[in-house]
């Protein structure tokens, strides 16, 4: 039988036939549509009832990504025409229709011919296919309820009676949210009697929906039953600081029951590849925030060893001596889990940009190491990206990039004629600015596409500041709208210019001329050169005060520079601000980097994993590698401004490394640390599995700011991690 367009593309279907123009409630329309037709089912081993949108909903011929907006899955379409060849002339029309308004072809219809040439040659990225992660207001959710939500915006529409439309899509969102429920509370009635082994699961799960989401939680199954309902529904982002917002709720009842729940949500996080969860912090008077969950979240993190979701603890002057004692004997698991965040120092960092001491006490992370406030902001998450090293090859040959054997963008002038440091300098630092400069511009240009094309309903009625204002998401209506650019080859940039200061103005060994020309020949007929920039003993990470300092001057100059710059979503205090998170673009990034001075050839993959040392060059140490570390104004980092050390398993393991272990911890945040990411590695078991990949299918490691399976990574990835120095304790 031939189905109907409504039932086989529902969300495209409604938005399209949605009677209003206002995106935000075509995209509540298809939202509903959708959800009152997806077949659904209960994962009895979850213990809760939720849509994993993961699946269905980004298969559709016509979809929304929360990250994004709406786009056409052309292949989906072709796999409908085929199957129904009488709704061919149809779909067509409907593709044709959604193309002029698909996110994607949107974005790229704008592209000029330079921003693909910095986008292609990795010099920067200005987010032009990405929104960014969110943390929604999910205590809000508990403590009122859909009813309670509705109750607020019927309060603040009548100050914005030019939005009606916008207050009409939230509340169809929770007419959503409230009718998915009640498919699933009747479902659940209908498989107790169905499912005798599982009734007690179905049972309690139907009383749960008696209740939440419409009303407020009322024990930890409800909180529970309300969060999942909406999180995944909202593409199982970042839970943020789980442990505030359920902790009272699982101190109530019996402790083995909601341990038994909370295990099965866990697991759930882990199927779907859950972002970041944060634990423990200080609230704005340093009180401390750890409670019963903290500690049964960080014991779920030693028990099962999943890659994700990745578990961020906040620590700071008044943490528990135990708990960051259990935290050390977490990690030493393997799995780089848990994370540490300095409330010392990400608060103050957060306060310069204006944010009260009340809310930046209330920061979560988010993605893999992004810095939000959770239920208040959009602070980008990712708004673009900057590749120092590249920055410093344009200034080296004057805006050629030397892999693509092309000159584009600013062009500062022939190096081979600089007859000082201070003028390689300076012309490092134009690029720098020029780049930062052309990568917020494109951000703001594609975070206006994103407001005005993929507006979130369900975000705007869970983060503060959208319904007071009358404003979707992503377009200004939280409290917070600041950016966020990360950072790729810092060190690399910072060891090429030691090297070249060294070599060329202090000892004169060589030419300016010839440095260029080594580099542009990826140092055949210099292999000389070669040799003495690579063992050259002046590589960041080993505390040498010459080489940390230029660093700190880099990073400071970089960060300063990206702090002039506002953001669409907020153009009077929307600040741009900088963190370091490689993800896993490490390897890819070294692709795409010519030769360059730290004695590194052209295309080699061993790129800075994080903001200590290239992989392999830092030699005299953690503790040298950690004072190189605080050599950055770590303040000056507004999103994750990732650490990464790696120490054998047997050393760590044992109480006594662990003993050092928290040491090193308490010294590097005492220092002016940010954030800490500790690998737990055997080293034999890392070159077993590249050998033997299929032995090794749990093998769990940190990449940039994220956790992932060993063996699933990219094999130039996989020798990066390899290659990082392995540290004694």
């Amino acid at each position: 039988m031939t189905p109907k367009i409504a039932d086989l593309i529902p969300f495209g279907y409604a938005y399209r036939n949605c009677k209003s123009d206002d995106i935000t409630m075509k995209i509540a329309a298809g939202w509903h549509a959708f959800m009152e037709r997806i077949p659904i089912t209960i994962q009895t081993d979850s213990r809760l009832a939720f849509l994993d949108m993961n699946g269905p909903f980004y298969e559709q011929g016509i979809c929304f990504a929360y990250h994004s907006g709406v786009y056409v899955n052309h292949d989906k379409m072709e796999e409908y025409m085929e199957a129904y060849p009488e709704l061919a002339e149809e779909l067509r029309d409907y593709i044709e229709y959604f193309e002029q308004r698909d996110y994607h072809e949107l974005c790229n219809h704008t592209l000029v011919p330079l921003d693909i040439q910095l986008l292609s040659s990795k010099t920067l990225w200005g987010g032009h296919d990405w929104g960014g992660h969110s943390n929604p207001d999910y205590q809000m959710l508990l403590d009122l309820g859909t009813d309670g939500l509705r109750e607020k915006i019927a309060h603040y529409r009548g100050s914005h009676p030019e939005k009606s439309d916008f207050y009409d899509a939230l509340m169809l969102t929770l007419d959503t949210v409230d009718m998915l429920s009640e498919r699933y509370r009747l479902y659940a009635i209908e498989m107790m009697e169905k499912d005798a082994e599982n009734r007690a699961i179905y049972e309690r799960i139907a009383k749960a929906l008696e209740i939440v989401p419409k009303k407020p939680a009322v024990d930890f199954m409800t909180a529970c039953q309300s969060f999942a309902m909406v999180f995944f529904m909202d593409g199982n982002d970042s839970p943020g600081n789980f442990d505030q917002y359920c902790g009272k709720f699982f101190e109530m009842g019996d402790r083995e029951e909601n341990m038994e729940i909370l295990e099965g949500l866990w697991r759930e996080f882990k199927r779907v590849r859950t972002w970041n969860l944060c634990i423990s912090g200080s609230d704005e008077n340093w009180n401390d925030r750890t409670n019963e969950l903290s500690w049964a979240i960080l014991s779920l993190v030693e028990k099962y060893k999943f890659d994700t979701p990745n578990l961020t603890m906040r620590i700071h002057r008044n943490t528990p001596e135990d708990i960051l004692k259990y935290a050390v004997k977490v990690m030493s698991a393997g799995t780089g889990m848990p994370v540490l965040y300095n409330d010392e120092i990400v608060c103050p960092a957060l306060e310069d940009l204006g944010i009260p001491p009340c809310d930046s006490h209330m920061y979560a992370m988010n993605g893999c190491n992004q810095i939000d406030i959770q239920g208040k902001s959009h602070m980008g998450l990712e708004d673009g990206e900057i590749y120092v090293l590249k920055c410093l090859e344009r200034a080296l040959h004057n805006g050629k990039c030397l892999i693509k054997d092309e000159t584009f963008g600013l062009q500062t002038g022939d190096a081979r004629n600089f007859k000082s440091f201070d003028e390689l300098m300076t012309a490092f630092y134009a690029q720098l600015d020029w780049v930062v400069a052309y990568a917020t511009d494109m951000a703001n240009k594609y975070q206006k596409f994103f407001a005005e094309y993929g507006p979130s309903p369900i975000r705007s009625v869970l983060i503060q500041g959208c319904i007071e204002k009358g404003k979707n998401y992503k377009d200004g209506g939280p409290i917070y709208n600041h950016g966020q650019i990360l950072t790729e080859g810092l060190t690399d940039a910072i060891d090429s210019l030691a090297n070249i200061k060294h070599f060329v103005f202090d000892t004169h060994k060589y030419t300016m001329a010839e440095v260029v020309d080594a580099l542009e020949r990826d140092y055949e007929g210099y292999e000389e050169m070669y040799r003495d920039f690579k063992r050259s003993n002046l590589k960041f990470g080993n505390d040498i005060d010459e080489v940390d300092a230029l660093g700190g001057e880099i990073q400071r100059h970089f960060y300063s520079e990206l702090m002039k710059y506002h953001t669409y979503r907020d153009p009077v205090n929307g600040i741009y601000g900088g963190g370091l998170s490689t993800f896993n673009r490490t390897a890819a990034f070294g692709v795409w980097a010519g030769a360059s001075a730290n004695g590194r050839h052209k295309g080699d993959i061993m790129i800075s994993d994080s903001l200590g040392a290239v992989p392999g060059c830092d030699m005299n140490g953690p503790t040298a590698l950690i004072r190189s570390a605080l050599a950055y104004d770590h303040r000056l980092a507004k999103s994750g401004f990732v650490f990464q050390m790696k120490f054998e398993k047997e050393l760590f393991a044992s109480p006594k490394g662990q003993e050092s272990a928290l040491a090193l911890i308490k010294a590097y945040f005492a220092g002016g640390g940010q954030q800490m990411s500790i690998n737990v590695l055997d080293s034999a078991e890392l070159l077993d599995a590249m050998e033997h990949p299929e032995n090794h299918q749990n093998l769990v490691v940190r990449v940039g700011g994220y956790s992932d399976i060993f063996v699933n990574l990219p094999i130039g990835l996989r020798q990066n991690i390899i290659n990082r120095t392995m540290h004694s304790l």
